[in-house]
């Protein structure tokens, strides 16, 4: 009953649910006929299901190689969080992946899950990877080394001040943001874009998943991964778990409320970004994503329940942000999502300033550029008729439900 009571809440949802799920029929059938892209594209099917329906918005061509990049980029990620293998023998796999990619035999025994799969048969991703064209070759290797480098120096290192959080976070996915820059360059579907906007791309995924993780990354075992930086929560309690504890709610929100002001530095940057980009399928693919980290920050953003459970977009909006056609549809999105943001700011809060300084910078661009536009919100706004009509449609399911059992 919990996709009935969701459609229930938002009846709005259900077009892009549905939407949503032939989208998601749409990427299984678009496995290819190559048996090792046909691997690739089941494990991302598995490593992430949201991304393996994006990037069927991309021209094959190119998809297969953000396909492939993407999933070396996971190797990477699955040796880093193996905890059981040996610290030299990982840096060791870390700084020689880039070249292991061009030895056909090459896996290694890591990850659990997916993460196992991905690396028992890492051998048909290399195969696929070497199927590639010269110019997408060199662009993931060069974004596998460097990469690996940065994984490197972060294993045992602590993120102390903000600089180091944002190598950190360069390391992570602003690499990434280059990567794709560079593919859709080498495609020739887009002008090279300077490396300040591509690596924001990247920051501003990446610092979403850093503060809507808090509590997952604070409770990881053996020892927590939580990378905010201690810079920004030794301003606020003697260690950054004391924010679990309801009577330190309110220095909690400050310093999340602190760290999401920190993300939305990037977003002029990420709005510049895509407005260049002349390929619209491109658009739709880098657009989907930068949206709903937004609309996580504004979910995020003076909320305790980032300290006391889990913050996810609803999945309707998020199927309604796969809707995304043009440049115009994202300024909207970001506008009202920063619109969400400014409602909640309490001008007691210490970053209150200069967070009302990023979020009218976005929404100043947002407002000059648009015009008729659809509306990106996460409440719930629909008229009478429509709760009707859905109200219908939920008791035809159950209906049928009954029938199926009988």
């Amino acid at each position: 009953m919990g996709i009935i009571g969701a459609i229930l809440k938002n009846p709005e949802d259900l077009h892009h649910l549905l939407k949503l799920k032939m989208a998601s029929a749409a990427a299984n059938r678009a496995i290819p006929s190559d048996p090792n892209l046909a691997f690739c594209y089941q494990m991302l099917r598995r490593v992430s299901g949201s991304f393996s329906i994006v990037i069927l918005q991309l021209e094959p061509g190119l998809r297969n190689a953000v396909c492939v990049f993407y999933l070396v980029l996971r190797g990477l990620q699955a040796v880093e969080d193996d905890l059981t293998i040996p610290y030299d023998l990982k840096v060791e796999l870390l700084r020689n992946l880039h070249k292991k990619i061009f030895d056909r035999d090459f896996h290694f025994p890591c990850g659990n899950n997916d993460y196992k799969l991905l690396m028992d048969k890492f051998y048909l991703v290399i195969l696929a990877f070497l199927g590639l064209t010269t110019g997408y070759q060199e662009v993931i290797t060069e974004i596998t080394e460097r990469m690996g480098e940065g994984m490197v120096k972060y294993l045992n290192t602590e993120i102390i001040s903000r600089e180091d959080y944002n190598e950190y976070c360069h390391f992570s996915a602003g690499l990434m943001g280059l990567g794709l820059t560079r593919i859709f360059y080498t495609a020739g579907m887009e002008q090279f874009t300077p490396d300040y906007l591509s690596n924001a791309m990247g920051l501003f995924l990446q610092k979403t998943n850093v503060i809507r993780d808090y509590l997952e990354n604070i409770n990881a075992q053996p020892t927590s991964r939580l990378r905010w930086p201690k810079e920004v929560w030794s301003k606020y309690a003697d260690k950054p778990e004391a924010f679990m504890d309801e009577t330190n709610y309110k220095q909690g929100l400050h310093c999340l409320n602190e760290m999401v002001t920190d993300a939305l530095s990037h977003g002029l940057d990420c709005l510049h970004y895509m407005a260049a980009l002349q390929d619209q399928p491109n658009l739709r693919f880098c657009a989907t994503f930068q949206i709903t980290a937004l609309g996580t920050l504004a979910m995020c953003y003076n909320n305790v329940e980032v300290f006391r459970g889990s913050v996810r977009m609803r999945r309707g909006l998020t199927a309604k942000i796969l809707d995304v056609k043009n440049m115009v549809d994202v300024y909207g999105a970001f506008y009202d999502f920063t619109r969400l943001i400014a409602a909640k700011i309490d001008k007691t809060d210490p970053s209150a300033v200069t967070t009302h300084k990023f979020v009218d910078d976005i929404r100043s661009i947002c407002r000059f550029e648009i015009k008729n536009r659809r509306a990106f919100t996460i409440e719930s706004k629909f008229g009478h008729e429509t709760f009707l009509v859905v109200a219908l449609f939920v008791i035809l399911v159950i209906m049928l439900l009954i029938v199926t059992k009988q």
